[in-house]
């Protein structure tokens, strides 16, 4: 009695299938176990190989899609006007005029006059650093606050700060005169010459001149407390201009701000 080499079902001489599993017998059969090491070995192969190439695969696609640059959306648009209501939300911002001129159609004239205020600024003691932060709200008015330092050399230095909105709301210009590495009173108000450069910054007024002729008359105050002198010092204030005195180490140094209106917006 002969089997069924696939279910090992006993079988008669003549069948030609199995009447267990159907298997076809009339090709032959045999009743040893086939050799599965050769089939084994290679699955062991497979395997290896996967665990080296697939990580290295991986890494090359992770790699190219870390090092790809990003896609710039160079489509611009029109900056609508802006509409009568109170802003609730800032739904964009940019720092720098570039960035600004790119994403809108029709802001070149803004930008435009934002250039041409810098060029008000005198060069002549040196180049400007700038630094833009530009705000659109929810109701499409702009804040735009500009500031502008000039280091003329290591004992003087000049900031200007612009702040306005596109809607006209308010308009506020500061601007803050630094005299460094004073070691006596009298070195910490500015030479003849430094005061013009202030008067070229701050126009015909009184205030600033005011203010540093009243902390004059502080001398024997400043005397007594220069040496426990702290980062706010002592100060004269005039709205929201000063002149105030701090110590920094061995030194003193004086800060003279102006804060005023200007009358016309940049934009």
């Amino acid at each position: 009695m002969r089997k069924c080499p696939r279910c090992g079902h006993e079988l008669k001489e003549n069948e030609n299938f199995c009447s267990h599993c159907g298997l076809d017998l009339r090709q032959g059969y045999s009743n040893k176990k086939p050799n599965n090491k050769a089939m084994t070995y290679l699955l062991y192969v497979i395997i290896f190989f996967s665990f080296i190439t697939i990580p290295l695969l991986y890494s090359r696609v992770l790699n190219q899609m870390v090092n790809r640059e990003p896609v710039q959306q160079e489509t611009k648009i029109e900056l609508p006007d802006v509409v009568d209501s109170e802003a609730t939300a800032l739904i964009d911002s940019y720092e720098t005029l570039a960035d600004f001129q790119n994403q809108f159609t029709n802001v070149d004239d803004i930008v435009e006059d934002i250039e041409n205020y810098e060029k008000t600024l005198s060069q002549k003691n040196g180049t400007w650093e700038k630094e833009y932060q530009i705000q659109i709200a929810d109701n499409y008015n702009i804040y735009y606050d500009l500031t502008y330092r000039l280091a003329i050399n290591d004992d003087f230095s000049v900031e200007i700060q612009r702040s306005y909105d596109r809607a006209h709301t308010y308009n506020d210009e500061t601007v803050v005169f630094v005299k460094n590495h004073a070691t006596t009173f009298d070195e910490l108000f500015f030479t003849e010459e430094q005061q013009q450069i202030i008067q070229t910054y701050t126009g015909n007024q009184t205030t600033t001149t005011q203010l540093m002729n009243d902390f004059k008359e502080r001398k024997d105050e400043f005397e007594q407390k220069k040496k426990t002198l702290g980062h706010y010092g002592m100060g004269n204030y005039d709205g929201q201009s000063s002149f105030v005195v701090y110590r920094q180490d061995q030194t003193y140094y004086s800060k003279l701000t102006y804060t005023h209106t200007p009358q016309d917006y940049i934009s």
